[in-house]
Formats: structure tokens, sequence, C-alpha cells
């Protein structure tokens, strides 16, 4: 298992649907700057596909949108299409944004998320 984790924004609103046995899962793109500029003196950006199953699907839903800075982790997915590299993430870790769109810092009490499909949010638990 190849595990990444990337720093970005959400390119649009996640789409979430429900497979036949009722399994949800969200997907969306983050875009990440590359580190480095190119001969035009701009920056790159790799854009990666993200998929999330199950209950954290519906948090995706309700707390990630177009624009939210996110911090995702997991197996890493690299396919070609048409002669071009695509990255995939199959997630199994987030941190939620805050209402600006930043990732909540290290000590807020925002939860992680990680393996487990089953997630409990308290208000309290909330940066915002």
């Amino acid at each position: 298992m190849r595990v990444i984790t990337i720093s970005g924004n959400v390119g649009k609103d996640p789409e979430v649907r429900s497979t036949q046995n009722g399994l949800m899962v969200a997907n969306f793109s983050v875009a990440v700057r590359q580190n480095r500029q190119g001969d035009d003196g701009r920056y790159g950006t790799d854009w990666f596909r993200c998929t999330v199953w199950g209950n954290r699907a519906k948090v995706i839903q309700q707390y990630f949108q177009k624009g939210s800075h996110v911090v995702v982790s997991g197996d890493l997915e690299v396919s070609e299409y048409n002669g071009q590299t695509q990255l995939g993430v199959n997630v199994s870790d987030f941190d939620l944004p805050d209402r600006n769109g930043a990732t909540a810092p290290d000590n807020a009490s925002a939860p992680s998320v990680n393996n487990n499909d089953s997630v409990t949010i308290n208000d309290d638990d909330l940066p915002f």
C-alpha cells in the first residue's frame, strides 16, 4: 500500500451517492499546488480524485465544499487514461475544515476521522 497525505483545496462540491447495497460513497477532487515554479514563473497544480466510503461520506457532504482547505490521507492510486496520469486517493483519514476553509489547528477539538465507518460528532467538538 502507498499511503499519501495531501493538503489542498476542494475543487468542487463533493458528489455523494449510495451503491445498490446502500453503502454511501463521496467523490471529490483536491487541488495541490506544486512546490516549484515552471519556466513561466507560475506554480503548477496536481489534482487528486478522492473517494470516501461509508458513514464518513455523510461528514464529507456536510462539511466539505468547493474551496475548502482540507488535509486527507489514504491509499495512493495511480492510473493512466487517454495517455494522461491520474492520481487518486482512497481516503482513510481527513481533517474537517473550519468556516473559513482552513483545517482546524492541531490544538483544536475537531475530530479526525479514520478507518471507522461510524462517526460521532458533537457540536462541542467542532471548531466553529
